[in-house]
């Protein structure tokens, strides 16, 4: 009977321990799936951190590429500008210093002109004596009674008034030559070439105006 009683308690101890190595054994299965799945989710966290970095990667690169691409057509922009204001500015000093000069040297000498203004000159002038002789006759045929001869005057018989007239009216018309090709090239794109090729260049021909 004691025998009995020793064996059923050292059997009530074993499978007390039996449980407790049980309990402690599920307790580490626990764990260790918890590990387990702690590091599973660590593992896809840092893919997807991986993952992101890859993409911010990506991003940073094409923004990069952008900003340099930009940057050159920026750059390309400022030379191209640089090339067409250039020649602008050269042109427009030109102008400054020699083409307004050589477009009134060029209606001031003209030929033509001179020919027109002579001849309205001339008419006048002429026009002026025949009506100042006439007058001069008058006032002495009317102080002394007496017929002045004109026969001298240098005008007699010609029609002075009507030939200063048409000289006013070829004036006023007047239409040199030079205006004609300068109008044509005002209208043009390339003025100051054309205004270079057509004018004579009586400007100082170190060409200053470029220092």
């Amino acid at each position: 009977m004691t025998n009995l009683k020793a064996e059923i308690e050292k059997l009530k101890k074993e499978k007390t321990e039996a449980e407790v190595a049980r309990d402690e054994a599920r307790s580490h299965r626990e764990m260790s799936e918890q590990r387990e799945e702690k590091t599973k989710s660590e593992l896809e966290s840092a893919k997807k951190d991986l993952q992101l970095e890859r993409v911010e990667k990506a991003e940073t690169s094409r923004r990069l590429a952008e900003t340099e691409e930009k940057l050159e057509n920026s750059e390309t922009a400022r030379v191209t500008a640089e090339s067409l204001v250039e020649p602008l500015k050269n042109d427009m000093l030109w102008m400054r210093h020699h083409g307004v000069i050589n477009v009134a040297n060029s209606i001031l000498n003209s030929i033509y002109l001179d020919r027109i203004v002579t001849n309205l000159m001339v008419t006048a002038r002429n026009d002026g004596y025949t009506h100042g002789y006439a007058e001069c006759t008058q006032h002495v045929t009317n102080a002394l009674r007496v017929y002045w001869d004109n026969s001298r005057s240098a005008t007699r018989g010609a029609d002075t008034g009507a030939a200063h007239a048409a000289a006013k009216a070829e004036y006023n018309n007047l239409c040199l030559p030079v205006m004609g090709l300068i109008t044509a090239v005002l209208q043009s794109d390339d003025l100051v070439a054309q205004l270079r090729d057509i004018l004579p260049d009586e400007a100082d021909a170190s060409d200053e105006y470029l220092e």
